[in-house]
């Protein structure tokens, strides 16, 4: 697998630097297959295996060839593949080596020129930048290949980059982009001015280059980096300065149109001094989730005081329409008053939505998506959803520190959510110091779990009386737990034997864990714990997840529903003052119980409006402000919001008395 990856990539780089292979007169029009039968010749061997995409299966059959031919007619073809190989592998030093023996031994070689090249590029990746120069300069003067021409300049481009001159850059790339009309090329240079500008260039120095470069490619990239800079620091006045001198420079620029839009959209929102984005679907399909989603959030800005709330507006768009997402986001992001978006709903809206955030530089803020890994890889993605790592490592360490149980088994579902939740569970457990003693898994359409119970070590009664019974008879030892293989055994309550007669024996299931974990959704755990006391697994602890969280787990666990306990990020019973404070004025608002979604809502504005208040009234100081929250104490648990924009929270554990789930932390 790893030969065919290298081998794609130097496929991609042979057409990427635009190497030439000139076959040989001898092979013109013929068969090369028919020619390595008849002659056997290692070069011809490579050169197929080279052409056929096998290039690091060529490679010793180059070095065969040299070994055989040191001053062959084809030695400096060999040395030339050799070098090509090695650096598309990434081997720089091997490859000037090889391109070196070619221009030492053959100067004038057909590939000398391409040899010098590669070298340059070699020792370009390498940072070797003045050896790099003096090779492409070396090149730039010999050779008569345009399209080189204009990649040997973008290379100097790019070593000036390296050395941090920029205005030199700059001056290369302008060069190549305005004396070029391939379209290719402008737009490789285009990508690689925007690249430059948006990683390497503060605001000083793209106003300096700004004065410097005077019109012209890239002084409107530099300026729309500096329009961005304006945006996300909050400075309204050189935000339009900069808009207008855009439009001064570049009356004809199809972003024209673009830039006087957002003039007047400033214009016209003049009066306000901080607005927070709010994305959700408000039609459609998802309208009435969007909808409480909108509630939470739009509770938390009317319980502020009168002076508070005339700082702030929300900026709400309906993403149910038929606008993609991305465009939604941009346009929000344009209005330089919004400091952050919160939303949207959905985990594929968010990753659509957090590569605009990146272009925009942002801050998004979704109070539900809850997908594994969402928000890992973009700076600019918040979330304070309830997800399954967030369930399952604060119901491990409940169990382990506040419960004090050491051994588990795992019930779970084989999708997603379930594998997901038990790979936590095990993973934090285990961190813990406890164990997990059996795992076992079910599927969606399963009814009976006879056989997973089993798997658990669970035992029917009359098997349970017989081995009771025969244990007694035949006196012997006890299983025992030490034993990996060993879940369950029979402990005997109560019972008289003599000789061969044993009467009024009373046997229960003792188990060599304490807990099962069991991370389904209500309806099919409620077939489960019934079934479970069936096979006599009736003294475990029993764990779950918000699927628990519903009245018809206890209607239908029953009277088996003994020792168990569950979590959810919202519970709306609790005895917390907030919680109980938040139903109450929620209720008074909108005439309905919330949701938990609702809550999660609520908490996310919650958590922006403090930011905003304290000081973060742009988006660069809302963006840090973000990574700073700890502890903040919502409906939802008291929520942190780590580095990788993901929340950990110390959220709800919940259990079932007399019939009733209630809150037990």
């Amino acid at each position: 697998m790893k030969t065919k990856i290298f081998n794609f990539i130097l496929l991609c780089y042979l057409g990427f630097y635009g190497l030439a292979y000139a076959e040989p007169e001898s092979l013109r029009g013929t068969d090369m297959s028919e020619q390595l039968e008849s002659i056997g010749d290692p070069f011809l061997q490579a050169e197929h295996l080279f052409h056929a995409g096998d290039f690091l299966e060529a490679k010793p059959y180059y070095h065969e060839y040299l070994s055989q031919n040191p001053s062959g007619k084809r030695s400096h073809q060999a040395f030339y593949r050799l070098g090509s190989v090695d650096q598309a592998n990434k081997s720089y030093s091997t490859a000037i080596r090889f391109y070196q023996m070619l221009l030492q031994n053959y100067p004038r070689s057909i590939w000398a020129n391409s040899a010098r090249f590669n070298m340059a590029v070699c020792y370009y990746e390498l940072e070797d930048y003045d050896n790099a120069e003096s090779m492409f300069k070396m090149v730039l003067r010999s050779t008569t290949d345009n399209k080189r021409k204009w990649n040997i300049l973008i290379h100097l481009a790019r070593i000036d980059v390296g050395r941090m001159s920029f205005e030199k850059a700059f001056i290369k790339l302008r060069k190549v982009y305005t004396q070029n009309e391939n379209e290719d090329i402008r737009n490789n240079v285009e990508a690689i001015a925007k690249d430059l500008i948006s990683d390497k260039l503060g605001e000083d120095k793209v106003s300096n280059l700004i004065q410097k470069l005077g019109t012209g490619f890239p002084v409107d990239l530099l300026l729309l980096r500096k329009v961005s800079i304006a945006r996300a620091a909050g400075d309204i006045s050189n935000y339009v300065a900069t808009l207008k001198k855009f439009i001064e420079l570049f009356p004809g620029h199809p972003l024209r149109g673009e830039m006087e839009t957002r003039i007047n959209n400033v214009e016209a929102d003049a009066g306000t001094k901080i607005k927070i984005g709010v994305v959700l679907p408000l039609t459609g399909k998802l309208a009435l989730t969007g909808q409480r989603v909108l509630q939470g959030i739009q509770l938390a800005v009317n319980q502020l005081p009168f002076q508070a709330r005339e700082k702030l507006a929300l900026e709400v768009r309906d993403s149910g329409s038929q606008a993609s997402i991305s465009k939604i986001i941009s346009e929000v992001s344009d209005i330089p008053s919004v400091v952050g978006i919160i939303g949207p709903l959905l985990s594929d809206e968010v990753k659509v939505a957090g590569e605009m955030a990146r272009k925009k530089q942002i801050p998004v803020f979704s109070p539900t998506a809850s997908t594994n890994g969402l928000v890992d890889e973009n700076p600019f993605l918040f979330r304070n959803a309830l997800t399954r790592r967030i369930q399952a490592k604060f119901l491990a360490q409940y169990s382990v520190n506040t419960l004090h149980l050491k051994r588990f088994a795992v019930l779970h579902p084989y999708e997603p959510f379930g594998l997901e939740l038990k790979e936590t569970f095990i993973n934090e457990v285990e961190s813990l110091g406890g164990e997990i003693v059996a795992i076992a898994g079910y599927d969606r359409s399963q009814n009976d779990f006879k056989k997973q119970i089993l798997e658990l070590g669970g035992v029917e009664d009359d098997d349970l009386d017989k081995i009771a019974r025969e244990m007694v008879l035949e006196d012997r030892i006890m299983p025992d737990f030490s034993d990996s293989s060993t879940l369950s055994r029979p402990l005997i309550d109560m019972g008289h034997w003599s000789g061969d007669d044993v009467e009024k024996l009373k046997v229960s299931l003792e188990l060599s864990y304490d807990a099962i974990f069991i991370p389904g959704v209500y309806d099919k755990v409620g077939l489960i714990i019934p079934q479970l006391a069936f096979y006599n697994i009736n003294k475990a602890v029993l764990l779950g997840a918000k699927g628990w969280n519903s009245p018809e787990l206890v209607r239908m666990g029953g009277k088996y529903l003994k020792t168990v306990y569950f979590v959810d990020g919202y519970y709306p019973d609790s005895h917390q003052i907030e919680v109980r404070k938040f139903v109450e004025n929620f209720i008074t608002n909108f005439g309905e119980e919330p949701t938990n979604l609702s809550a999660q809502a609520f908490d996310a504005a919650n958590i922006v409006i403090k930011n905003i208040l304290a000081g973060a009234d742009n988006r660069i100081k809302f963006l840090e402000s973000l990574r700073n929250v700890k502890s903040f104490p919502g409906v939802t648990g008291k929520t942190t919001l780590l580095p990788s924009g993901d929340s950990e929270k110390n959220i709800f554990a919940l259990t079932v008395k007399r019939k009733k789930i209630v809150q037990q932390n």
